[in-house]
């Protein structure tokens, strides 16, 4: 987070005296600063032979101006119901009396700057962090240095790429962890740095249709068997000029898992969607 506050002081005061020029000249031509914010919910809750509910959004930030544009979100996605204990396939009397178990628990933020050089060509600082104990996560956060580049451009496709550097703290939920001592416990902490390569497609159907695509592989540097590639895809369909229906999976595949945990996670939405502006 201190390294990204450098970059946006350092850039900031070169857009100071950008804009004291732009001014001094006129301002025809200047660029429009552009600035998005947007929010997404969804759930389900169901009762009667099953009993479970789950409840998913994001609150997704952006703006643009000049050379820069900073991005900054956060998700969640949380789920909890009555468990099978014994697997017979219903709730008896006794598996309806306990207390609601939780299925999923997930929060994640990021916040992401971006330089541009060209109209087409970046470079960007990106600082995140995730809580997701189902996965084996108490915390994971990371700092990423990168490049992107605009591929295509234009009204209706997008497409871009970016390869950068990624350094990775992960905080497992181990049972032998006490407070907040992990460094200390080999087995509740690890340090990743690994190599990025993102891809990134968008393209408008028409004016009420949309569709965008998200693939980035990172490989571990020191051990390039430990391999995640993550996929995030939807499909987007207004309901009006500040409302939309989104239709997305997401997709999650760690090579080497946390000790006892699966490889592959996926998470399938139906989520409203407001346009605030």
């Amino acid at each position: 987070m201190i390294l990204l506050s450098l970059v946006c002081a350092v850039a900031f005061a070169q857009d100071d005296l950008a804009e004291f020029t732009t001014a001094e000249k006129g301002a025809e031509g200047a660029e429009k600063p552009e600035t998005d914010l947007s929010a997404e919910f969804g759930g389900a809750l169901v009762s009667g032979n099953a009993i479970y509910y789950s409840l998913n959004g994001s609150l997704v930030f952006s703006h643009k101006w000049l050379k820069n544009k900073l991005r900054a979100d956060a998700r969640s996605t949380y789920s909890a119901g009555k468990a099978d204990g014994d697997g017979d396939g219903t709730l008896n009397d006794a598996e309806r009396s306990i207390a609601n178990q939780e299925l999923a628990r997930k929060f994640s933020s990021d916040v992401r700057y971006d330089r541009y050089l060209t109209e087409r060509d970046a470079l960007y600082v990106w600082v995140g962090g995730m809580h997701d104990p189902f996965a084996g996560y108490d915390v994971r956060v990371h700092e990423q240095l990168g490049y992107a580049r605009d591929v295509v451009s234009n009204d209706k496709t997008k497409l871009s790429t970016e390869v950068g550097f990624d350094w990775a703290h992960e905080f497992f939920t181990e049972p032998q962890a006490e407070g907040n001592n992990f460094l200390e416990d080999s087995d509740t902490y690890e340090n990743v740095l690994a190599g990025r390569v993102g891809v990134g497609f968008s393209h408008a159907f028409n004016e009420s249709v949309s569709f965008t695509d998200t693939v980035d592989t990172y490989v571990n540097v020191m051990d390039p068997a430990d391999t995640r590639v993550l996929n995030s895809a939807a499909l987007n369909t207004k309901l009006s000029g500040t409302f939309s229906l989104k239709l997305s999976h997401q997709l999650t595949f760690d090579n080497v898992p946390v000790e006892g945990f699966q490889k592959l996670d996926q998470t399938s939405m139906v989520t409203f969607v407001a346009s605030i502006f």
